[in-house]
């Protein structure tokens, strides 16, 4: 990825002026949004900031965690319906369960230490993204590839990265977590890059891409990255995103008519007035200017 493209990550509240910025510097650049659904207070200002982002040239990521399940149906259901409307105005969205997350903590495990733990879980398709499209070798995966990966599918985003010196046991053991969606393997499109250590000889290259090609035989696959890992030893990194794959909820009647149309002519009607306020401002400064001319003549 070029220097100019900026990774941006957003967390549960977005304020204008966030927006602004990235409307301001309209280049290249990634941002992630990530909240925790089911919290009544959350309005549809934020729905309706990202949506300015829609014709920028921002990729923007939804990161959404549903509540846990202790938390009761009403938590719950609310955040589903909040999941689609993020869905809805966001290039792509990427799903945890906090209760898959819950089963992963130790017995005797604090909150604030379970706290840490989710946010790493949060953060790492940010750091996967990040380091795939900013990573140079053999075969790059850029900002291009992927803003043409995630518009092709509808559906949601896996992002999963494994890493290893062998792959003895079947992938799927190693790619599945229970705070991600389990369907992964029944998406539209694959996207793989692969790091590897100086010491990796071909064959584990060929059997890693051959396991991959086995799990992931109903997709298709859009490309394949490869770059060198400047450091000694067999290894390797293996970062997987695959695109359209199922909801992990029914959509609820009330989200399915969403009307967008209003951030739509929200947005057409603030860049309308700019303009207006543009011209009214440039006739101003003529008359003014044709006022000194006459002046002068005077």
């Amino acid at each position: 990825m070029e220097e100019s493209v900026t990774v941006y990550q957003l967390k549960q509240e977005i304020h204008k002026q966030d927006i602004d910025y990235l409307l301001t510097h309209n280049r290249e650049n990634i941002c992630f949004f990530r909240f925790v659904g089911g919290n009544t207070s959350q309005n549809d200002e934020i729905f309706k900031q990202l949506y300015r982002l829609r014709d920028s040239k921002t990729i923007v990521f939804g990161i959404f965690r549903f509540p846990f399940r202790f938390e009761g149906k009403q938590r719950m259901d609310i955040a589903i319906q909040q999941y689609y409307k993020l869905k809805k105005v966001c290039d792509s969205v990427i799903y945890f369960y906090s209760d898959g997350m819950m089963e992963l903590l130790e017995e005797g495990t604090s909150i604030r230490e379970a706290n840490i733990l989710f946010e790493e879980f949060e953060k790492s398709p940010i750091q996967a993204i990040g380091e795939m499209v900013r990573q140079t070798g053999d075969i790059n995966i850029d900002f291009q590839d992927l803003q043409s990966f995630i518009k092709k599918k509808d559906g949601a985003l896996f992002v999963r990265t494994i890493e290893g010196d062998s792959f003895d046991e079947p992938l799927k053991y190693l790619i599945s977590t229970p705070y991600l969606s389990q369907e992964y393997a029944d998406g539209k499109q694959l996207m793989v890059n692969i790091g590897y250590t100086t010491d990796v000889d071909m064959n584990a290259f060929r059997q890693i891409n051959l396991r991959i090609n086995d799990l992931f035989h109903k997709m298709e696959i859009f490309k394949v990255g490869s770059y060198l890992i400047n450091q000694p030893g067999k290894s390797l990194k293996v970062t997987l995103l695959a695109n359209g794959i199922s909801d992990p909820f029914q959509e609820p009647e009330g989200t399915k008519n969403i009307p967008l149309y209003r951030y739509w002519f929200m947005n057409k009607w603030k860049k309308v007035t700019q303009k207006d306020k543009q011209s009214d401002w440039f006739s101003v400064m003529n008359k003014t200017v044709e006022t000194i001319k006459k002046d002068r003549l005077l």
